[in-house]
Order: C-alpha cells, then sequence, then structure tokens
C-alpha cells in the first residue's frame, strides 16, 4: 500500500472581490468575502481525500485567532492539530480576485515561517512513497535547510512532488539546486517555469528540469490543461475541462493532491493528471479554496 505524506503550511485566506487588482499608488473598492482556512498544504490534503486517497497530513498550528481557526478546521476534516509549544499565531494572506477568477495574493507570514527540525521529529520520513513540498517552504533560508534535511531522509525510491508555487524567485539558488535532484517530480504553472528552470525555451526548461531530477516534469497550462514530459516517447498535454470560473485560489493544490491521488492508487501519470484536471477544475467553478471533506470521508 502506497504511504504519503503531505507537509507544509495552513493559513487563512482573507477573500475578496475586485473589479481590478490597484497599481502601485492605485485604489479598488473591494466586495469582503469570507475568511477561509488555506495554504498549499491542507488544499491539496482536502483534494487528496476527496478522490478517495489517504495521506498524513502535517501543518504546523501556533496559538492565536488565525491558529484557533486552522486547528478547528482540521478537526472538522477528521484530524489531529500538530499545536506546537511556544510559538506565535499562524499567518494569513488577502486574496484578491479579479472578475476573471483570478487571484492576486498578499501573504502575512506567522509562526510556518519559522520552522524548525525538531517540530518533525515525530514524522519518519523513510516510511513514505509519496511526498509533498511546496515551495513556500523554502523562502526562509533557514526553514529551508530544516526542511531539506529532514527530506533527505526518505527512502531510495520515494517520490517527492515538488510544488513550485509563486515566489519562487526568492528562493536562494543553492537552496533550490539541494532540492533538485533525482526523485523529485517538478509541478508549476507557466509563469513559474522559467522562475524554477533555465533555457530560452519552453522545451528546454523542461528537458534541464527533467535532466536534474530523473523525474517526469509537470506544467499546467490553464484552461489548455496540462502538459508533462516523462521521455521523448511519453510527453504530451492531457487536456483540461471548459468550466465557469469563479475563483482559481486553490486550484493548483488540489491539482497537486489529485495528482498524488492518482499515482497512490497505482494510476498511470496520464491518468493522474487527468484526475488532477478535474479536481483543479472543480475548484475553480467553488467560491472555496479547497474540496469539501469530512471527518467521515475516509
Amino acid at each position: 500500500m502506497t504511504k504519503t505524506l503531505i507537509f507544509g503550511t495552513a493559513l487563512v485566506d482573507a477573500l475578496m472581490n475586485v473589479p481590478s487588482v490597484p497599481g502601485s499608488g492605485g485604489n479598488s473598492l473591494g466586495d469582503f468575502l469570507e475568511y477561509q482556512v488555506g495554504g498549499c498544504a491542507i488544499n491539496a490534503y482536502c483534494g487528496m481525500r476527496y478522490a478517495g486517497a489517504q495521506a498524513d497530513l502535517f501543518v504546523p498550528v501556533g496559538h492565536g485567532a488565525n491558529a484557533d481557526r486552522i486547528a478547528a478546521h482540521i478537526r472538522k476534516i477528521g484530524e489531529t492539530p500538530r499545536v506546537i509549544p511556544g510559538t506565535a499565531d499562524n499567518g494569513w494572506t488577502v486574496a484578491m480576485i479579479e472578475p476573471n477568477g483570478e487571484r492576486t495574493f498578499i501573504v502575512l507570514p506567522g509562526m510556518e515561517q519559522l520552522m524548525r527540525a525538531d517540530w518533525m521529529t515525530h514524522l519518519d520520513f523513510s516510511s513514505y512513497d509519496l511526498l509533498y513540498l511546496s515551495g513556500f517552504q523554502l523562502s526562509n533560508p533557514l526553514v529551508a535547510q530544516d526542511v531539506l534535511t529532514v527530506y533527505d531522509r526518505r527512502r531510495p525510491g520515494a517520490t517527492v512532488l515538488f510544488d513550485v508555487a509563486a515566489r519562487i524567485e526568492t528562493v536562494d539558488q543553492e537552496i533550490l539546486m539541494a532540492l533538485l535532484k533525482s526523485g523529485v517530480m517538478v509541478h508549476c504553472n507557466e509563469v513559474e517555469l522559467p522562475q524554477v528552470a533555465r533555457g530560452e525555451t519552453f522545451a528546454e526548461r523542461v528537458a534541464y528540469l527533467h535532466a536534474l531530477t530523473h523525474q517526469p516534469v509537470v506544467v499546467t497550462l490553464g484552461a489548455r490543461g496540462t502538459y508533462y514530459y516523462a521521455s521523448e516517447a511519453d510527453q504530451g498535454i492531457v487536456p483540461g475541462e471548459a468550466v465557469k470560473v469563479v475563483n482559481t485560489v486553490g486550484a493548483g493544490d488540489s491539482h497537486c493532491g489529485g495528482m498524488l491521488a492518482g499515482l497512490s492508487k497505482g494510476l498511470s501519470l496520464r491518468d493522474s493528471i487527468s484526475l488532477a484536471n478535474h479536481l483543479a477544475a472543480k475548484v475553480c467553478m467553488m467560491q472555496a479554496n479547497m474540496l469539501p471533506i469530512s471527518a467521515g470521508r475516509r
């Protein structure tokens, strides 16, 4: 049986509709929607569970109003919050959603940006076949070093799904190169690809990552679907689903959850991506940033 770990952070998202994101010195009238628990890891976890697969979840929880909201949500989905003694509150984001569903974030980090290796001593990284890691966990160099140290404890043959995520350009290049090695499957979108890979063309950048990791490279293309490259003989675009977009918050994270679900069930890479496309499309049709699950949905 495939064992999966989804590791990362949880935050509180303050969602609001805006007619357009203002430029520097500008002004825009927003329509506040709601506060939602979010964050790459917990969104991906809910996507995986929604698809009928299982995973262990580790998102550190601090102390404060945001942490209380996150802890309540984790209990609601049937998990036990991992509260870290002596820590501050979890962070939050302002998510501005434009009429076409595109979102722009302002992130106000919290205790999750102070993550240390001793927070993860209860995890046996060598026991997992699949592991999820978001690029957000690499933006603080001290945190990144500890994260890479524990991820290096994974067993030979295990696969890390690396969700590149926004702000990857802020990650120290030495840290990035320490991660991008055999056994790491890169998952990114078209904007993130040139930020994480070298080369002048799309094909050159994909080839660069594949040569480093010896794993498939997965690039989401929005409504067009998802491109993947596993080898010269096994590559192409898995078509997406045409939907009415309400909100794209959480779509990429849910796509990762869908891929992990498919791979954990033994589906082919292409079929796993097809499942991921389906889940991402569902999230795009919702105001919520994650797919609905409950304690009983296992």
